[in-house]
């Protein structure tokens, strides 16, 4: 820190007026982080919300099971439309080769059996949500087409 001689005040006291008290150094401001700036909470709110989300997960586990074995071929439509929805989303503008609801749901009727087809997904979204179907596609359809025990 500098000091001032008695000159040098009273030539600042001439420009300036007098000083009435020293200023307080203030601490910087501290910055918000990536999260507070992008999603509006900071990463402890984020945690606490993911946590909160994580312990509720066994209920709803349980529940889409428990629908899922006693209407296994309404499970089976339902998730293929929902795919079929998001993939549609996820693509309509990006995507020459999806057109229409139509063009994603078989695509994503294909992913969940043989996996083949001449349209695919051009979007990372539209490449997670194929790949979901993929994963869980096939055992959603097994259980809709296994007979009653």
């Amino acid at each position: 820190m500098t000091t001032l001689t008695k000159e040098q005040e009273q030539i600042l006291d001439e420009l300036f007026g007098p000083r009435t008290q020293t200023p307080e150094v203030c601490p910087p401001a501290r910055a918000p982080d990536l999260l507070s700036t992008w999603l509006g909470l900071s990463g402890a709110d984020l945690r606490q919300q993911l946590q909160a989300l994580l312990a509720g997960k066994d209920g709803v586990e349980r529940q889409v099971l428990a629908w899922l074995q006693r209407n296994p071929l309404d499970a089976a439509f339902e998730f293929l439309g929902g795919a079929s929805l998001a993939f549609y989303l996820a693509e309509k503008d990006t995507n020459p080769r999806v057109k229409s609801y139509v063009d994603a749901f078989y695509y994503i009727a294909t992913c969940a059996s043989v996996g083949y087809a001449d349209i695919y997904a051009a979007t990372q979204a539209g490449r997670a949500v194929a790949a979901l179907v993929m994963i869980v596609g096939p055992s959603i359809t097994a259980r809709a087409t296994d007979r009653p025990a």
